[in-house]
């Protein structure tokens, strides 16, 4: 038989963790691939199944226990692990879960096509319909989200990665970003308990668009729960919102005609939140954090996302505050 394998990284860790899966799983193993970090895709003789690894048992029983409670809320737009009826795959000082493998779609799920926003915030809210039935389940297991402590680090991260920012970018542009920042988190501070007057949902709390996921069949699917933590629907729905904005070139009016979102747009803790550069902030403290800036690949797209939109944010940032200000 052809063995399939893929390699990726370290080619003695992958052909031992190939070994080890080989002894290990019930079926016999085709080929793998490595996809990203700990994740990697197995080919078996019967189907395709992914496997990933968790640094602690606790986080992989997490979610397996989490990917199966939600199936029995009702909600079937997501994975299911597989129970191996054995103990838990270790291997290197990571714990495997085996997780049921969805085919994608020809079309990937796109934050640029109106039809796909749309569609997602709209699986988005329905994640949380079922959620909020869980919390009294997994609030003990899980955190409670705090975006204000997340984005203080966040933007310390990034003033103490200035000198380096601004071997690329001029200083009174970053100036100018640490200002909306600042801006932001005070208000949203003093703010934010406007947005938690409603019962509390389970957050997905990464709604990158590799996060939504279209099978085959053309069904929406959400993936991904290593940061699910328990607050407002409102915290998921404002990332939601900053991950579009530049595919909306930053038009407020845009915002206010879809549906979940716009509902938020009266609190003024939602606008204010709405104000804060996460993504600008959040792709210069990752590629500094993996000293990359030296790769002209992975610092183009940062310098002209902070440089060519500035103008469109600028605008944003006046007409949120003057609705703040009404």
């Amino acid at each position: 038989m052809n063995i399939n394998i893929k390699r990726g990284g370290d080619d003695f860790f992958f052909n031992r963790l190939f070994s080890y899966l080989s002894r290990e799983l019930d079926v016999e193993i085709k080929g793998m691939t490595h996809l990203r970090g700990n994740v990697y895709l197995v080919e078996t003789v019967s189907k395709k199944i992914i496997i990933k690894g968790y640094k602690d048992l606790r986080k992989l029983k997490i979610q397996e226990t989490f990917a199966s409670s939600l199936r029995k809320s009702g909600f079937d737009q997501s994975y299911r692990f597989y129970n191996q009826n054995k103990d838990p795959l270790h291997f290197h000082g990571s714990y495997y879960g085996c997780i049921e493998f969805i085919d994608h779609h020809e079309q990937r799920f796109d934050y640029g096509v109106q039809k796909d926003r749309e569609e997602g915030v709209e699986l988005l809210n329905r994640f949380h319909d079922h959620t909020s039935v869980l919390v009294p389940s997994y609030a003990a297991m899980l955190p409670k989200t705090d975006l204000a402590r997340k984005w203080r680090h966040r933007t310390n991260e990034f003033t103490k990665n200035l000198p380096a920012v601004n071997r690329y970018v001029n200083k009174s542009l970053t100036n100018e970003l640490l200002e909306w920042a600042d801006f932001s988190l005070t208000n949203f501070v003093k703010l934010k308990n406007e947005l938690e007057t409603e019962p509390p949902v389970i957050l997905h709390g990464d709604v990158a668009h590799h996060n939504f996921l279209r099978s085959k069949a053309g069904k929406l699917h959400l993936i991904d729960f290593d940061l699910i933590s328990t607050g407002s629907r409102a915290y998921d729905m404002l990332q939601y919102a900053n991950r579009i904005l530049p595919f909306l070139d930053w038009q407020f009016e845009s915002l206010e005609k879809i549906n979940h979102l716009n509902k938020w747009l009266h609190f003024d803790a939602f606008l204010c939140g709405l104000l804060y550069p996460a993504d600008i902030l959040r792709e210069w403290n990752r590629l500094l954090r993996d000293r990359n800036q030296s790769n002209p690949y992975s610092l183009a797209p940062i310098v002209e996302m902070t440089v060519s939109q500035y103008q469109q944010r600028k605008r944003f940032q006046e007409e949120v505050k003057s609705r703040l200000d009404n």
